[in-house]
């Protein structure tokens, strides 16, 4: 029996609240879009994407990338979307890119994305798989 039960308690809450606090960081490193550079394809060959173009690996291991300037990410159910700019989550879990290339995007205080020349929702159609 601990000498000191309150502190303990004190100890186990704050340990669970760190636990519960990263993991949804955890789980958005995980989907964030991985910069140019050339990665491994399931058939073993490696490819390299276009410079400046953002890319995503789905849940069967295929490599998703944005036009220039674009961004790439996984949706809610885990399909590669990209977007003509940067993109963010907004709050209904809907993934929002700026319509401009190159351009920015946040979220407000309201949890509502904000973009350079406005957002659209990101689409499969703006990815390309990428190739040998």
């Amino acid at each position: 029996m601990s000498r000191h039960p309150v502190l303990a308690s004190a100890i186990a809450a704050l340990a669970m609240f760190v636990c519960c606090a990263c993991a949804p960081a955890a789980a958005q490193a995980q989907a964030t879009p991985q910069e140019t550079q050339c990665v491994r394809l399931m058939d073993g060959t490696t490819a390299c994407p276009s410079a400046q173009s953002k890319c995503v690996k789905d849940r069967y291991g295929d490599w998703f990338c944005s036009a220039r300037g674009g961004d790439a990410r996984l949706d809610r159910y885990g399909e590669p979307v990209c977007g003509a700019g940067a993109c963010v989550v907004d709050i209904h879990g809907e993934v929002q890119c700026s319509t401009e290339s190159h351009g920015t995007a946040a979220i407000d205080i309201t949890s509502r994305a904000v973009c350079t020349a406005g957002c659209a929702r990101a689409t499969a159609g703006q990815c390309r798989k990428l190739v040998r």
